[in-house]
């Protein structure tokens, strides 16, 4: 798994305390060595501590590279995230679908490790990313079709070769919007759907995102666990009548 990012995390913020020992060993010194790099603010070798692409929730740009890593490294570890690391106990270690991420005590799924002892994914927004978030929305609402304009986060965009699709949290709730090949988000989209359902895909991972249109059902399927490949990713299933009638992959996209 290349990432616990997202809304997954929220179902784990009500843990007040971990279990530090069914954690390894192993990964529980990765956070000591990864907390003394921030205490000392040892960018460079920090940046080789973590698996790339490092998400950032959407609309800002992932970070995909060491480099970009060192110089992004002061907008995300602000004084407060330094500061509120330093709470660190290894009561704090949760373990989920082979993931470890800071979720007791003061901690809300902040930081999460992989297998392999690499920082996965960091949840954590200071203000300074926080306002180049609002500004880089501000920029697209903008662009956006009158229709579409307003939202208060975007979950999730995907792209196949012949459907774009997004789905947003908006004062009306979930809302589910797709445009057709050859037209763009400035656009009035094919389809608006509100009143989405957000479920978890418990023991395999992933959420899904379902939306009903008379017979027709969207399914949003974001996949985190899988035997082989082609099994996990993003996916819009469509249903008539509850009866599958296509499955499309879709590239995950900002």
């Amino acid at each position: 798994m290349k990432e616990i990012i997202g809304l997954t995390f929220i179902l784990l913020i009500w843990y007040s305390s971990c279990f530090a020992d069914a954690i390894p060993t192993s990964v529980l010194e990765k956070y000591k060595q990864i907390i003394a790099l921030v205490k000392e603010n040892n960018v460079n070798k920090l940046a080789v501590l973590i698996e790339y692409p490092l998400k950032r929730t959407n609309p800002l740009p992932d970070i995909t590279t060491q480099k970009a890593f060192v110089t992004y490294y002061p907008i995300i570890f602000d004084d407060a995230f330094r500061q509120k690391l330093q709470n660190y106990s290894d009561s704090c270690v949760f373990e989920h679908h082979f993931a470890y991420g800071l979720v007791g005590g003061v901690f809300n799924g902040d930081m999460w490790l992989n297998e392999d002892g690499k920082i996965s994914a960091i949840n954590y927004l200071s203000e300074e990313e926080l306002e180049l978030k609002n500004q880089l929305k501000a920029k697209i609402q903008a662009k956006f079709h009158p229709s579409i304009r307003e939202w208060k986060e975007n979950v999730i965009v995907g792209k196949s070769k012949n459907l774009t699709i997004r789905v947003d949290l908006t004062e009306k709730g979930l809302r589910f919007v797709s445009w057709s090949k050859g037209h763009s988000m400035a656009e009035k989209p094919d389809l608006i759907l509100f009143n989405g359902i957000q479920e978890q895909r418990g023991s395999m991972g992933g959420t899904t995102w379902t939306f009903i249109n008379e017979k027709w059902t969207y399914v949003v399927d974001n996949v985190e666990l899988c035997e082989t490949y082609d099994q996990c990713g993003l996916f819009l299933l469509l249903l008539f009548n509850n009866v599958a009638k296509n499955t499309i992959r879709l590239d995950e996209i900002k």
